[in-house]
């Protein structure tokens, strides 16, 4: 039976409060965990989770020390920081370590991920276990997969239609799937880092951008692209991953923690995702956003050429028809 692990559970537990020090135990290993989220964010509340239960399983022998809201660098350095061993752990968009690890780029496919339910049920998937091997094969150790929700735009002006998009300079992550998905809506597509994103569109450099409700809400985006699309192109994941060779260096037992505590977390915040969506949805619009929900099918049917554009492998084609016949 599959455990669901929400933050009333963890309250309850005693794993969603403060983590007070004890001193019977020293800790004895520190891992670095980067992520782009701002405090409070549903990564940074899976990695406050993944650091109680990991000193709850190591009886204080290890934990996190967290770095929120790109403190160690956008999404591309911190991923260079794992390779490099600058940074123990990182929590990327797949579509940024899908520069490293090629194959994560079948989560890129617009519209592949048909609700929470189905990448939870993805998650779990032996699907993960082949991305989790060719991660390996690049010294990345996948340990869980965090939600960092469904993705729609929002915008200066208002996109009501497929053709509102037409010709706006729309931000994009660097990643190629994401800037042909735009092209392929009719936008001017437009790669940038996520930390230069709020000032961009405070003054114009670009139109709007790609978000999911808990960048909108939790960076304030609403105060300078007031307009909300709900077009939900792509159901963004969050690969947590630690560089292969320091998790081999750790001792076993407190590899095995690790394990345990990245897979428990990863229940947790994708839980939060989903929990969290409607409050956040209320927020939005007492803060002036103006929400919209554009035909879908249009969306759809502009992005269906990208899967044959992309995923020209046999084994991305594989992958590909398991993650579709997920029921």
């Amino acid at each position: 039976m599959t455990m669901r692990i929400t933050r009333r559970g963890l309250l309850a537990a005693g794993l969603a409060a403060p983590f007070v020090a004890r001193p019977a135990l020293a800790q004895a290993v520190t891992l670095r965990a980067a992520h782009t989220n701002a405090v409070g964010e549903v990564q940074d509340e899976g990695l406050k989770v993944m650091d109680r239960r990991l000193r709850e399983l190591t009886s204080g022998r290890a934990g996190l020390q967290i770095f929120p809201n790109g403190q160690l660098g956008n999404e591309l350095p911190m991923v260079e920081g794992v390779a490099l061993g600058t940074i123990d752990i990182a929590v990327p968009s797949h579509a940024a370590f899908a520069n490293f690890v090629r194959e994560f780029q079948l989560f890129d496919m617009p519209y592949l991920i048909r609700d929470y339910a189905h990448l939870d049920k993805v998650a779990r998937s032996p699907v993960m276990a082949e991305l989790a091997e060719a991660s390996r094969g690049r010294n990345f150790r996948l340990l869980s997969l965090y939600s960092s929700g469904i993705r729609h735009v929002m915008a200066r002006s208002p996109v009501a239609t497929l053709a509102d998009l037409r010709g706006k300079k729309i931000r994009t992550q660097q990643n190629p799937v994401h800037v042909a998905a735009f092209q392929a809506f009719g936008a001017n597509a437009t790669p940038l880092a996520y930390g230069e994103l709020y000032g961009a569109l405070q003054v114009g450099v670009v139109d709007g951008a790609e978000a999911a409700y808990t960048n909108y809400v939790g960076q304030k985006f609403f105060e300078v692209a007031r307009n909300w699309s709900r077009i939900g192109w792509l159901s963004l994941t969050a690969p947590v991953i630690l560089s292969e060779r320091r998790f081999q260096a750790l001792p076993a037992d407190i590899r095995s923690a690790v394990v345990q505590a990245a897979e428990d977390s990863a229940v947790f915040e994708r839980n939060l995702v989903v929990e969290g969506e409607t409050a956040l949805h209320s927020q939005a619009i007492a803060h002036g956003a103006v929400v919209t929900d554009p035909d879908k099918g249009a969306f759809q049917r502009a992005a269906e050429p990208l899967y044959a554009r992309f995923l020209t492998s046999d084994a991305d084609k594989r992958r590909l028809r398991l993650v579709q016949e997920i029921v």
